[in-house]
């Protein structure tokens, strides 16, 4: 065999799989758990609500403190649950906190079932729920090293967030026709049951170990994955873009009913189109981040991302035609998909392996804050207008990111995923 042939296999041996992460075994697993787990999830998102408001008689308001109790907690944990993330097996902490999770969706399922919930055991339960959330979330990211080599990380950031936004049109849909069929207790059952699934699949993974420098466990405390972030202006960048998004481009989820029924006339039918063209958007974004990741201009590709995505927003926001409000909701979702994926994979691939939970933890906390942002939304709507608002918030997202495109060179030079000699800056 020549010296040709064996360098060529050689090569093939290491070679990406075709299908990207789909191509590790594990992966395929702990992907399949994430979709029943948030297939499971949508049950909740539409039925706790529906649970105050119908069932137990709630005003907007209470369906709005039962939202924040759900929230509260994991803001306030994501920083010590992406510590512990650092030291303990990702994949046990992933199968006790889904395992409780389940019990808990069992209880309430069985509260609503034999009509004793009352309103205080829902905010109750919700703050716990809230708190396992947190819990968790840091672990989801940082486990992805053990299941993939790293040069197929932007495969498997865009695939885990697929997840998220196909979910977004098949869950509710779903949830709604258990809810009017069998239910709103029923569908606590089926939440139970995904979660309980999932638990399956984790418990099947086959994680490889995590590489460990010494002096990791000593690598500083519960806050030093923030001090990480503020020594490095990209995770700064980075991260800040998508606090701005979840405070303030988020906004128009939580008040788009208003607009479906209020600006567009077009009722309940005319808000699941609206959910659609965005989720559909965000879903064609994702895909492309397969492609886009190799860019070399991927530092652009973010800020013009999210500069777009806020402009399609505003646009939105003044628009009272059914087709161009779902036109520019559909490129909002696009731009979104595409920006928010490629942010993730560039803090997979720079953060320290003692770091990751740490800061996976506290760009987890930034998504929990868009349910703070629609509270506050919908304060400002009252006040402003709900096509205001939401305008106002569109160009916020804008301006921050053209105003880092100005000022963030480490962002606008950011490497294409396809190098793999990335030199990770240091922990300490």
């Amino acid at each position: 065999m020549s010296q040709q042939t064996r360098e060529a296999r050689a090569t093939d041996a290491n070679a990406l799989p075709r299908w990207g992460a789909f191509g590790y075994p594990n992966y395929r697993r702990y992907w399949l758990a994430s979709l029943v787990r948030v297939f499971a999830l949508q049950f909740r998102i539409i039925g706790v609500p529906w649970l105050v408001a119908t069932e137990l008689g709630g005003s907007p308001l209470w369906v709005g403190v039962v939202a924040l109790s759900q929230a509260i907690p994991t803001i306030v944990l994501s920083v010590p649950a992406g510590s512990l993330a650092d030291r303990v097996d990702n994949r046990r902490l992933m199968i006790w906190s889904n395992s409780i999770s389940g019990l808990f969706y069992l209880l309430l399922a069985i509260l609503v079932a034999t009509e004793v919930v009352e309103l205080w055991m829902v905010i109750a339960w919700s703050l716990c729920t809230g708190a396992l959330a947190a819990s968790v979330a840091p672990a989801q990211q940082a486990i992805l090293p053990q299941l993939i080599d790293m040069r197929a990380i932007a495969s498997a950031v865009a695939l885990n967030s697929s997840i998220w936004n196909s979910m977004r049109i098949v869950g509710p849909a779903a949830a709604g026709v258990i809810i009017a069929v069998l239910g709103v207790g029923q569908a606590f059952f089926v939440t139970t049951v995904g979660y309980a699934i999932a638990t399956v699949l984790l418990i099947s993974l086959k994680t490889n170990p995590r590489a460990r420098r010494p002096g990791d466990d000593a690598a500083g405390g519960m806050l030093e994955g923030a001090r990480y972030i503020f020594r490095h202006r990209l995770f700064l960048a980075v991260i800040g873009l998508s606090f701005f998004t979840s405070i303030f481009g988020g906004s128009y989820q939580v008040l788009l009913p208003f607009f479906a029924e209020d600006i567009l006339g077009v009722g309940a039918v005319g808000f699941g189109l609206l959910e659609v063209a965005a989720g559909t958007g965000a879903i064609l974004g994702t895909l492309a981040i397969i492609k886009l990741g190799a860019s070399q201009y991927r530092g652009i590709v973010i800020l013009s991302g999210a500069a777009v995505f806020g402009l399609f927003v505003a646009a939105f926001s003044r628009s009272e035609y059914m087709p161009l409000s779902m036109a520019m909701l559909f490129g909002a979702g696009f731009a979104s998909g595409i920006y928010l994926n490629l942010g993730m994979t560039a803090l997979q691939l720079l953060v320290p392996d003692e770091l990751r939970g740490r800061v996976m933890g506290i760009w987890s906390m930034t998504w929990f804050l868009a349910s703070v942002g629609g509270f506050f939304a919908g304060v400002a709507a009252e006040f402003l207008g709900t096509q205001l608002t939401v305008a106002l918030g569109g160009l916020s997202v804008a301006a921050f990111a053209l105003l880092l495109l100005a000022v963030s060179s480490e962002l606008r030079t950011l490497p294409s995923t396809e190098r793999t000699d990335i030199a990770r800056a240091p922990a300490g």
